[in-house]
């Protein structure tokens, strides 16, 4: 496992001046974000036009706007810097519930490990959109409201703060899979409630206790793990949630809901390829040996990240035959506050270490 030293992309002030950063910080990289949200809003011309879609995404603004301001304010920035409208971006951002509207879905793979040698591990496989391979990036981002408080988030371009995963200095890793939820309603679009999670808790119970208390969009699982070795995986719908503290020091999670009640709004069935392909992962993260040690090294979780085993159970996935693509790992490690991120597909490519 060759690591490599790294630096985060630095954002800094409030949620406008992080947004406008964003530009700043990568203007070469402009024209394939522009192309990217372009691309998706056109894909998404004729789903746009149901009245049902229009409702949800103007009610979904007033939700913002009242409960998630910050969010807003640095949609508004990265708008400005890119020159895309807000109402683009906003509307690119909320694709993913209105993929699973109508069935469509991705893939990830999130587990967690209390036990290692670098204390307790959250990792994650990022299985998305190829064009996001390019446009993904790693911030440390502090904000004067935060106080002390820093970030880091691993996220993509376009998007504010953890867009697919991140850690804050008090040792709260968080990451996220994507699942489909047939009946979205109004509520925290799952990614700014994450990037509000490592703002405000500390620990896991504190993360649990705002999940627990707020409307949820629908769709989706947080998995959560801090220093001091608590985790647990939340899988949210609209009106429920389902939390899962594991077994053993550990937990995991991929893209079905294991909750029956949840299960019944899932826009996938078990004969889907992407759901089979979801129940043979999480069996295959529960049965790894290396990981259920009494200390697990940190290579051991590389390998599970990297691994391929058949098509179906593979972690490390190649986009084959219109599957998803594996676009970067990460191992959060909590109490040394390192983050190792692998771009690209982690069975080819060598770790980055950020550290807070």
């Amino acid at each position: 496992m060759k690591v490599i030293s790294a630096k985060p992309i630095i954002l800094s002030g409030s949620s406008l001046e992080r947004g406008l950063q964003q530009a700043l910080r990568k203007p070469e990289l402009r024209p394939e974000l522009c192309l990217a949200v372009r691309e998706r809003l056109d894909m998404a011309r004729d789903k746009l036009k149901d009245p049902y879609i229009d409702n949800f995404l103007s009610e979904q603004l007033t939700f913002t706007k009242t409960h998630s301001p910050e969010s807003l304010d640095e949609i508004n920035g990265i708008a400005e810097g890119y020159g895309i409208s807000s109402e683009d971006l906003f509307t690119y951002l909320h694709l993913g519930a209105i993929d699973d509207y109508i069935g469509q879905e991705d893939g990830c793979s999130v587990f967690a490990v209390e036990k290692t040698s670098r204390g307790p591990v959250l990792a994650k496989n990022r299985d998305y959109l190829g064009a996001h391979k390019k446009l993904q990036q790693v911030f440390l981002s502090s904000d004067p409201d935060w106080g002390e408080r820093q970030c880091l988030f691993v996220g993509s371009l376009g998007s504010p703060g953890a867009f697919s995963s991140g850690m804050n200095n008090d040792g709260l890793a968080i990451a996220d899979n994507r699942i489909g939820w047939s009946q979205p309603g109004i509520g925290w679009l799952r990614y700014f409630l994450m990037t509000r999670i490592l703002t405000c808790a500390r620990t896991v119970a504190d993360a649990l206790e705002l999940i627990t208390s707020v409307e949820h969009v629908g769709g989706g699982s947080i998995v959560l793990a801090d220093k001091d070795g608590n985790m647990a995986s939340v899988e949210l719908g609209h009106g429920c949630v389902y939390v899962d503290k594991g077994k053993d020091g550990f937990v995991a999670h991929t893209n079905h809901y294991l909750d029956p009640e949840l299960a019944k709004f899932a826009t996938r069935t078990p004969s889907d390829p992407m759901a089979a392909s979801s129940f043979r992962r999480l069996d295959k993260i529960k049965a790894d040996p290396k990981c259920h040690k009494k200390v697990v090294d940190l290579r051991s979780v590389s390998d599970l990240l990297k691994s391929h085993d058949t098509v179906d159970k593979a972690l490390c996935r190649h986009g084959v035959d219109g599957d998803s693509l594996t676009i970067s790992s990460v191992m959060f490690c909590c109490q040394t506050q390192e983050l190792y991120f692998c771009p690209g597909l982690p069975c080819e490519n060598d770790w980055q270490v950020y550290k807070l």
